[in-house]
């Protein structure tokens, strides 16, 4: 089976050289239509065939008497419209009487599309219909493959060859009463072609013959062999077209069904109903196809994205008790294909015939779908709008597709585990693409050790001698802007409820209402003060507790009141139930942030492992975090060298200052403004990272490495010696060392940075105050260009 071909979207028509029209060159060889080789044909029945042939000949030659430009080559066409009469006499040795009406063919001079005579039937399509070319590769192809075709003709005729060229031609017709696709595949006679040396003909080897060959495409090589002066064509060729709608519409649903989203997806599903009413012949046929899993004990935890049924949008599941006896169940029950010609005749008749029934469908052929397990794995169905329509005869050539619906749905349902798979894994226990090897080596063991019934651990999977380059890029003043908005919903929460109670008190007198307001006006003086994380818990209580359940006592007992208590709760965030406006508009900002650098460091990185493979985990808190590691331990192949971690750490500072820039453009699109400040801890020591198992992810190894991990929390902390302030700053990128080389090596970098118009010229030179058992830091510290 091959795919479809490239159609040329031209329409064919009865008149015209279609391949002119398309901007084809003419073939370099001389080329006359002619009649006369038809005529000897004719001349030859008149004398030897039988006493009808005989006489029907003599017939045709006395009246081409009338037409003696029939006997030379016809230069102009209309010469055969002015003796239509003698031509159609002629035709009759081509097309006998009887198939004139049915049969389509047509003739043309010698490798040419300009149509001289139609059949009746051809003709009527060609005027009636959208004709399509189907041109594998093009025009250009096309004209390469006609050149060949003569070409191949003069070795045949001429140097003893038997070269069979069949390549074919095919059309679509777009039929306009249906809308239906035909195909057709055509079928050229090159009988009635003559073939004239007008020169000396050129000797050809056997050799040379091969080297053609072996070369079907060099038109020029085929040309300089054959020069196309030294012949000339005269006669005609005879063009039938061959119906394989059927065949071809087969051919096309087998092509789209190995697709992988075959059946997922409204617009491939589209295309093959499309594809199904050209394979039955018939405009107004539907086509539903669900996945199911029967019986339901079988059915998988999440849901498939193949629910294309005849009922998708009126049920939410084609099985279940309130459908039992349904057609889809009895498909299911009894693992048959049923065909219904009239769903109006079928008695008891259960919700799911009904609504059938309602969607226009009124004949209907349902079958289940089976994976290579003969498990039910789906339904798939065609139905008419009118009874009787779908039949047996359909149903024959229904079952020839249906176990290739089948494959597609296991395909499809299995592309779905698979990607539910992989997102379980990128999200939860993921395995770095550029470590994964090393697990499934290990992966490899047990299952040999499992094989072999031996109880042997495998290897741990471990790193040594890597180096780690560590980065952030943290929101600055996050903790005081989140408080800020959990105080400005709170002071609102509280302002709202006590409005809502002094509107109660104005119409019913409730003591209880007077002491909640109390709280109330007390926890507001305490917002106006120091906020803490106890306050607001307290304050939530206070409020759902307490609050709400007396504003709904008293909606429910007051109805004259429960309009102003609906407009309280309607200011309630709906998920939280207390207002959560300025909350929210601070966690969609960070939200955004977070993903807008996330997307960013994952594209960076990704381009890098092409450079060099490497392990890359991130972070999201208040802003982004990220370890990498990179050596020679963490490739399965290649060599790693002291130029790749320069050269990492280099685009470590590049891509810390781009971030920079990238949250700064965010700025209008953020509804709580917030900025983030750099940092960089410059590592330049090796150390070891483990796997552990029981908190599925890396670590660092070893007593000595682990002052590494403690040096990293701790920085971010970090202060300036003899001062309080931060060392990480709103748009700049600090750079924290612990040597004098790692020192130099960082100033070169920044150096680079300044050409690039990355940062400021300005660089600080700093020292750390003492942090928890950690003293002797040092920081650079640079502005980022905006």
């Amino acid at each position: 089976m091959t795919p479809p071909t490239k159609t040329e979207n031209i329409r064919y028509t009865a008149d015209g050289d279609l391949f002119k029209e398309m901007g084809m060159k003419e073939l370099p060889f001389k080329s006359h239509f002619s009649m006369i080789p038809l005529i000897k044909l004719i001349e030859k029945r008149a004398k030897d065939g039988n006493q009808s042939e005989a006489f029907l000949a003599q017939a045709i030659l006395d009246r081409l008497e009338e037409a003696p430009e029939f006997r030379e080559p016809i230069q102009d066409i209309s010469v055969i419209k002015k003796n239509m009469e003698i031509a159609e006499m002629m035709m009759l040795f081509l097309i006998p009487p009887a198939g004139r009406d049915k049969r389509l063919a047509k003739i043309s001079p010698p490798f040419s599309m300009e149509p001289i005579y139609f059949t009746p039937a051809l003709q009527k399509m060609m005027k009636n219909n959208e004709v399509n070319l189907i041109l594998p590769g093009g025009m250009d192809k096309m004209y390469c493959a006609n050149v060949i075709k003569a070409c191949t003709f003069i070795l045949n005729r001429f140097y003893d060859q038997e070269i069979e060229d069949d390549q074919l031609i095919s059309l679509t017709v777009n039929e306009e009463d249906t809308n239906l696709t035909r195909y057709f595949k055509t079928i050229v006679d090159l009988d009635f072609i003559e073939i004239e040396a007008t020169k000396p003909l050129k000797p050809l080897s056997q050799q040379q013959i091969n080297e053609l060959l072996s070369n079907i495409y060099d038109i020029n090589l085929w040309l300089k062999y054959l020069p196309p002066e030294n012949f000339a064509f005269h006669g005609f060729m005879v063009g039938q077209l061959t119906d394989i709608t059927e065949e071809e519409s087969l051919s096309r649903i087998k092509f789209h069904l190995l697709g992988q989203d075959a059946v997922m997806g409204q617009e491939n599903v589209e295309k093959l109903e499309s594809l199904l009413r050209t394979y039955f012949r018939q405009p107004d046929l539907r086509m539903g196809i669900t996945a199911i899993d029967y019986p339901m004990e079988q059915a998988v935890s999440h849901r498939y994205r193949i629910r294309f049924d005849f009922l998708a949008h009126k049920h939410e599941c084609l099985l279940n008790d309130a459908n039992t006896n349904s057609i889809y169940e009895k498909v299911c029950k009894y693992r048959e294909i049923l065909l219904i010609e009239d769903l109006e005749s079928v008695s008891n008749k259960t919700p799911i015939e009904k609504d059938l029934i309602s969607e226009g469908i009124k004949s209907i052929i349902v079958a289940p779908l089976k994976n290579k397990k003969g498990n039910i794995i789906g339904i798939l169905e065609i139905g008419s709008p009118r009874p009787f329509q779908i039949h047996s005869f359909i149903e024959l050539k229904f079952k020839q597709i249906v176990d290739l619906f089948a494959m597609a749905v296991e395909r499809s349902r299995d592309e779905v585990d698979n990607r539910i798979e992989a997102i379980i894994r990128e999200k939860y226990t993921a395995v770095h693409p550029s470590v994964e090897w090393k697990f499934i080596e290990n992966a490899f063991s047990i299952l040999e050790n499992r094989e072999k019934d031996i109880s042997k651990e495998p290897p741990s999977i471990l790193f040594d001698d890597v180096y780690p380059l560590y980065g952030q890029a943290d929101i600055v003043g996050s903790s005081d802007t989140r408080n800020d908005a959990i105080q400005a919903d709170m002071r609102t929460n509280l302002q709202l409820a006590n409005h809502t109670i002094k509107k109660c008190l104005e119409v019913i007198r409730y003591p209880l209402l007077q002491q909640l307001r109390m709280y109330i006006e007390q926890d507001l003086k305490t917002l106006d003060g120091e906020f803490n994380s106890s306050d607001e818990s307290r304050i939530i209580e206070l409020l759902q507790g307490e609050v709400h359940p007396i504003f709904r006592q008293i909606s429910h007992n007051h109805g004259e009141l429960s309009g102003f208590i609906a407009t309280y709760f309607g200011r309630l965030d709906p998920e939280f139930n207390i207002v959560y406006k300025k909350r929210r508009a601070y966690e969609d900002s960070v939200a955004m942030i977070n993903r807008t650098i996330s997307k960013y460091l994952e594209k960076e990185q990704q381009e890098m492992q092409r450079l060099l493979p490497h392990y890359f985990e991130k972070y999201k808190t208040d802003g982004v975090e990220y370890d990498l590691y990179l050596g020679q331990s963490l490739l399965r192949r290649g060599v790693f060298s002291e130029m790749h971690l320069q050269n990492f750490r280099l685009w470590q500072m590049i891509h810390m200052c781009e971030i920079t820039r990238i949250v700064d453009n965010l700025q209008t699109k953020l509804e709580v403004p917030l900025v983030t400040a750099q940092l960089i801890f410059a590592y330049t020591n090796s150390l070891s990272i483990r796997f552990r198992m029981d908190e599925k992810q890396f670590d660092v190894d070893g007593a000595y490495n682990v002052r590494y991990e403690i040096l990293k929390k701790r920085i971010d902390k970090a202060t300036i010696n003899g001062t309080e302030e931060r060392l990480t700053q709103a748009g700049k990128v600090a750079i924290v060392y612990l040597q004098e080389k790692d020192r130099q090596e960082y100033l070169r970098y920044i150096e680079f940075l300044k050409h690039e118009d990355y940062i400021e010229d300005e660089v600080e030179d700093l020292e750390i105050n003492k942090l928890q058992s950690v003293q002797g830091l040092k920081a650079l510290r640079v502005t980022v260009k905006r």
